[in-house]
């Protein structure tokens, strides 16, 4: 499980660049279950839900039904 949360962590920094780093951590640590969408700041919300569901999860980090 760290594997693909790894693999998937450095798909979205690889994606993002440097601008979207704290946003791809905040997805990994969503993921991971280490924070919850609600401790990420509101600036980043918008985009951290858009990369969640463009990899099928919900705002949780699980997959959507």
């Amino acid at each position: 499980m760290q594997t693909l949360l790894h693999n998937i962590g450095l798909w979205l920094i690889s994606l993002k660049g440097g601008d979207g780093f704290m946003v791809a951590i905040y997805v990994a640590l969503i993921i991971a279950g280490r924070r919850t969408f609600e401790s990420v700041p509101a600036i980043l919300q918008p985009s951290v839900q858009a990369d969640l569901e463009a990899l099928g999860l919900g705002t949780d980090g699980k997959p959507l039904t």
